[in-house]
């Protein structure tokens, strides 16, 4: 009977932490693609699908909220892009699983262009042992160039590595 109590209390307290470890901080690295929608005179866009790669930290403030700062390198046309961003998530975390859905204000360099933008993303985590969980996002982003927008679509799928 101890046996079986001792064992019962034991799965209890590794279930207990390996759900707690998927709400610290995190880094996680990612890659996908990126469809290039609507270009400006700035910012050409040749409609192709292109690689993209990435990584961000996310920063809990508490269980169903974090910041994270985010770098993702992409094509947009034939030019090298960058953007940099700060993504307000919300979460809503389940067992071994979240969704998440939120914000990501920043700045796009795309060749000598410099230009702020704004996003929406959502996506999803899945657990895959007690420190490491496997992600896929979507994201959509309109940068603004002057009086003219133009937007871009980015998918990836990557591993977030708690700390």
């Amino acid at each position: 009977m101890k046996r079986k109590a001792s064992i019962a209390i034991l799965a209890i307290l590794s279930f207990a932490a390996a759900a707690q470890s998927h709400y610290g901080t995190s880094l996680g690295l990612f890659a996908g693609g990126d469809a290039p929608g609507a270009a400006t005179p700035n910012i050409a866009s040749d409609g192709q699908i292109h690689f993209n790669w990435g990584f961000f930290v996310n920063l809990p403030l508490l269980q169903t909220f974090s910041l994270a700062p985010s770098a993702e390198l992409y094509r947009f046309g034939s030019a090298n892009a960058t953007d940099f961003d700060i993504a307000f998530k919300f979460i809503v975390p389940l067992s071994n699983f979240g969704v998440f859905a939120g914000v990501s204000p920043g700045l796009t360099a795309i060749n000598a262009l410099t230009a702020p933008h704004v996003g929406i993303l959502g996506g999803a985590t899945f657990g895959l042992v007690s420190n490491l969980d496997a992600f896929a996002m979507a994201k959509y982003t309109v940068v603004f160039d002057g009086s003219q927008n133009a937007s871009v679509v980015h998918v990836n799928a990557g591993i977030l590595f708690y700390f």
